[in-house]
Formats: structure tokens, C-alpha cells, sequence
């Protein structure tokens, strides 16, 4: 089944899904959270956002409008930086977004590609490695899979795959990780 469209209800129960996700496996991202500090929060935090998402947002016909929905749901139940940072991804997709009812993956592709720039700047000090390089690393697959493709399906499923190799790589790239996988003196020898 091909989907060549997002409108405001898709997008709602599309985010309502990956919300559940989080909700779900939020103990795995608590475990794999060691940035800024390795305070084991980051699953709570994003589920703590993903709840007031499913509680305060709607489905609205438009995309604009369900988008503008979640994302004041998002900003008004974000908790520490992971909720921020996606609160803020979400509030620039609303406002980015160039179509008002429905979107076809070019004009998603813009707007997501739009949207990190909103997250980035959530952050006084953005770190490669963290949640925002996933996020770059996934709008980048996006942008890719929409230049060769009109079916959401496939877009959305090969990008996941970029984000979960992101996610995979971040020990490589964020430096606080390297401290906590570093081996001991005692193991060199």
C-alpha cells in the first residue's frame, strides 16, 4: 500500500503511534541517556511530553492545524532537555510546514529539514552525538528518500533505518561516551 500523502489526521495518529514507542520503551532511553549528565531521564522526559501530547492535542483535516495542535501540547508538557528539543522540532514543523491541508513527502521533507533548526536552537550548546544528530540524521534520510520516491512508506521506513544507525553511532561521536566505554588502566595491560 502506497501512501503519497500526509493529511492532519494521519499525522496526529502517526505521532500518536510513535508517542506509544517512547512511552513503551522509555526505560531502554533512560539506560542509554549518559548526556548532558548521566542522570537516566531522557525516556521519562520524552514520555512525560508524549503523554501530554495523547491528552491535550487533536486530529484536525489539516496538517497545519493538527501540527500547531501537537506541537502546543508538546511545548506545554515538555520536561528536560529531550522534551524541549522535540517540543521545539515540532513547534518548527508547525510553523515550517509550507502546505495547509495535506503533504505530499516533498513538502514534509521541507519542513522537517526546517523543523531541526528549531530543535538545534533549543540548545545553548549543541553536541554531536545527542538526540539532535539522530534527528539530522533521520531529516536527512528524509530529504534522500523523498527525491526518489512519492510513497511515505518507504521513506519513513528507510529513514528509520538512518536513525537507528545514527543512534548506533553515537558512542563514535559524542565524546562524554568515550569516558564511560574508555577501558580502564588496569584493562590496557
Amino acid at each position: 500500500m502506497k501512501i503519497k500523502y500526509l493529511n492532519g489526521q494521519r499525522l496526529y495518529y502517526a505521532v500518536l503511534a510513535g508517542g506509544s514507542a517512547v512511552i513503551k520503551d522509555k526505560n531502554y532511553l533512560n539506560r542509554i541517556n549518559v548526556f548532558p549528565v548521566h542522570d537516566s531521564d531522557t525516556g521519562t522526559n520524552l514520555a512525560s511530553t508524549m503523554h501530554s501530547i495523547a491528552e491535550k492535542a487533536f486530529p484536525y483535516p489539516s496538517i497545519k492545524k493538527t501540527l500547531y495542535s501537537i506541537a502546543d501540547a508538546a511545548l506545554m508538557g515538555a520536561r528536560g532537555n529531550s522534551g524541549l528539543i522535540f517540543a521545539q522540532f515540532m513547534h518548527g514543523f508547525s510553523r515550517e510546514i509550507r502546505t495547509e491541508m495535506r503533504a505530499g513527502t516533498q513538502a514534509f521533507a521541507e519542513g522537517v529539514r526546517r523543523a531541526v533548526h528549531y530543535a538545534t536552537q533549543a540548545i545553548v550548546t549543541p553536541v554531536e552525538g545527542t538526540m539532535i544528530t539522530v534527528m539530522r540524521d533521520w531529516v536527512q534520510a528524509i530529504e534522500t528518500h523523498s527525491q526518489k520516491s512519492t510513497d511515505f512508506f518507504h521513506i519513513l521506513h528507510e529513514s528509520l533505518q538512518a536513525a537507528r544507525q545514527s543512534l548506533k553511532d553515537t558512542p563514535r561521536k559524542l565524546k562524554v561516551c568515550l569516558l564511560y566505554t574508555s577501558p580502564s588502566p588496569r584493562d590496557r595491560t
